[in-house]
């Protein structure tokens, strides 16, 4: 096993393309291919081996903790080879919890996006994943394009705050099928679930970076991009002695880190200013938390390989 730049669940493991406007009700399935995915791209960087995390969605049934604000608007996914099920596709702002119940492949995330142009958005992407000369401006476009409200894999389960808005989608990453939905009407009361801890992206130097606040516990982890870049968040669980420099020097070799271990976590794409909060087992042990999207700032760079990762233990 290795540290990778794409988990069984990475949301660009699949050809992302470039849409026909979607109607009413509709599944809009993308047609096309994008060249060159995140892992194509840490390849060519390091000549690293990136193989499949054995990560895997956890979605337990805790009770609600007595006297918690905690309603909010619950809408499930299901996706196939044909489609991506949404169990309600109007609903009202405010805080929703998202369900993923099934997915068509194990390497399928189901991801919330909001645009008003996803055929140009797509083709933005489809240039960023080549990862050539005016990739890093074609991400930052895509960025501008499309608001990701996060996603993950079968089992997955997470909270956000939706505003008013028609252009919203329900996207299967691995299929390219989508769903449209409308969150429309008066905003919901519902408070987001308070989170055990959080995870943060940041941006310092023009660098981007990942912090926490202490020590991963609890069920409910928070998400927060607080950068100005689009950013997932890998957490691979990894051997309790590992540390930064043992990070630097697999990122730069192409031989597989014998530090790895099984287990971990994914928490998939979401936009600056998008603050998640999932619910995740979390096993005790020592975790690397790492991003692999495009650099909007260097053609064809990853941002693991601008020393974007983070090792934190869970207790």
């Amino acid at each position: 096993m290795s540290i990778m730049g794409a988990s069984a669940r990475n949301p660009h493991r699949g050809p992302l393309t470039a849409p026909a406007p979607p109607t009413k009700g509709s599944t809009v399935k993308l047609q096309g291919k994008v060249p060159t995915l995140v892992v194509a791209l840490s390849l060519a960087a390091t000549g690293l081996v990136f193989l499949p995390s054995t990560a895997t969605a956890s979605s337990p049934r805790p009770s609600a903790r007595p006297g918690a604000p905690y309603a909010p608007k619950i809408v499930r996914l299901k996706s196939s080879d044909k489609k991506v099920t949404v169990s309600d596709t109007r609903f009202r702002p405010g805080v929703t919890e998202f369900r993923v119940t099934k997915t068509a492949h194990r390497g399928s995330s189901v991801v919330i996006l909001k645009s008003k142009d996803l055929d140009k958005a797509f083709k933005k992407l489809g240039i960023a994943f080549g990862g050539g000369t005016g990739s890093a401006d074609a991400m930052a476009a895509f960025d501008r394009l499309v608001t990701i409200y996060g996603g993950g894999a079968q089992g997955s389960r997470w909270q956000v705050n939706l505003t008013h808005g028609t252009h919203y989608y329900a996207f299967d990453i691995k299929t390219n099928q989508l769903t449209p939905i409308k969150v429309k009407g008066d905003r919901r009361s519902a408070k987001m679930q308070h989170a055990d801890s959080a995870i943060w992206a940041y941006q310092q130097n023009d660098l981007n970076q990942f912090t926490t606040d202490g020590k991963l516990e609890g069920n409910w982890v928070s998400f927060e991009n607080k950068a100005h870049e689009i950013h997932f968040m890998e957490a691979e669980r990894v051997a309790q002695g590992t540390t930064a420099r043992d990070v630097r020097q697999a990122l730069k070799s192409n031989k597989d880190p014998k530090w790895i271990r099984p287990g971990g976590f994914f928490f998939d794409v979401q936009s600056p200013g998008i603050k998640t909060v999932h619910y995740q087992e979390v096993k005790p042990g020592r975790y690397l938390i790492i991003c692999f999207m495009p650099s909007e700032m260097q053609d064809g760079v990853p941002h693991a390989l601008m020393g974007m990762y983070h090792l934190v233990n869970a207790v």
